[in-house]
């Protein structure tokens, strides 16, 4: 299994190289991304987006605010803006964001969303992020977890509808049978706050999340917490809006808006603001997961 390190080096170098030749890039896009809205939402005036918004620092609501923040929202904001449409959430538990879109309960879904071979059978993506998942973990603990492997017999906790994860911690839990240890157990739990609460209470040894928002758990929390390794990666994946099949006028506006704003250089400059410029992409591309950027 590759260390984070390696993993994150060989997809970004592949990007730099000219990987993202693959890309579905979508039809030739008219000049004005406005246009191509759908009827429904450009009378409406308004663009609904599904999120879990407990997600830091991608979507989330600060204590005591009902304004959710977070790059996701910035990129979102200011591409809704670029399309004369306001923004408006809806809220969703992560299991039920895909399930939400099928069902027309909003226009797109948010908030950490990877993209995958398996999803894009039901829905399409934007991507808009490279990240990972990781493992958070108590600061006392920094030493005795640096990888999956040495969580073998422990417990960890995960957020309800990690396909993602999942997979490869039923991957590194036959590496633990193999190796004559015990396996793992896994808490899955209907939202990140509930997920992440279950190692602060001492119920298990590790935290299963998104890259960032580790790091902003570490950040805000001085001396509490730390990624085990430092930066160990178990699965890079690609942060991603997702929209219906039926939507794919909207799913293009999108793409188009958010290409134009890494053409001049607000997409990055907002991924800097929460210190997440090392996640940018060479490319805003449709249906594109880690899959197949090797």
């Amino acid at each position: 299994m590759k260390t984070s390190r390696g993993i994150l080096e060989t997809i970004m170098a592949a990007l730099a190289a000219g990987g993202l030749a693959c890309i579905a890039a979508g039809p030739a896009f008219a000049a004005d991304a406005s246009q191509m809205v759908p009827k429904e939402i450009r009378d409406r005036g308004s663009l609904t987006v599904g999120s879990q918004q407990t997600f830091p620092p991608v979507e989330f609501k600060k204590p005591d605010e009902n304004v959710v923040t977070g790059v996701s929202a910035d990129l979102l904001t200011e591409i809704a803006k670029r399309l004369g449409l306001k923004l408006e959430y809806v809220h969703g538990e992560y299991a039920s964001l895909i399930p939400g879109l099928e069902s027309k309960r909003f226009d797109m879904a948010s908030g950490g969303i990877s993209d995958t071979e398996e999803r894009e059978q039901k829905v399409d993506f934007v991507n808009y992020m490279l990240s990972g998942g990781s493992i958070l973990v108590r600061a006392a603990d920094k030493d005795k977890y640096k990888t999956i492997g040495d969580f073998c017999g422990s417990k960890v906790a995960m957020l309800l509808g990690s396909n993602t994860i999942m997979k490869a911690l039923d991957a590194a839990n036959a590496d633990c049978k193999s190796a004559g240890k015990a396996e793992f157990t896994v808490d899955q739990l209907p939202s990140a706050p509930d997920a992440k609460a279950q190692l602060d209470l001492g119920r298990v040894d590790g935290y299963l999340g998104d890259f960032p928002a580790l790091v902003y758990f570490v950040t805000n929390a001085p001396g509490s917490y730390a990624v085990a390794g430092g930066n160990y990666i178990l699965t890079p994946y690609i942060t991603s809006w997702a929209f219906s099949k039926d939507n794919s006028a909207l799913r293009d506006a999108v793409q188009q808006t958010a290409q134009d704003m890494l053409k001049d250089g607000t997409y990055v400059d907002l991924l800097k603001k929460w210190g997440l410029e090392g996640g940018a992409l060479p490319e805003i591309s449709v249906n594109l997961p880690s899959s197949k950027r090797n």
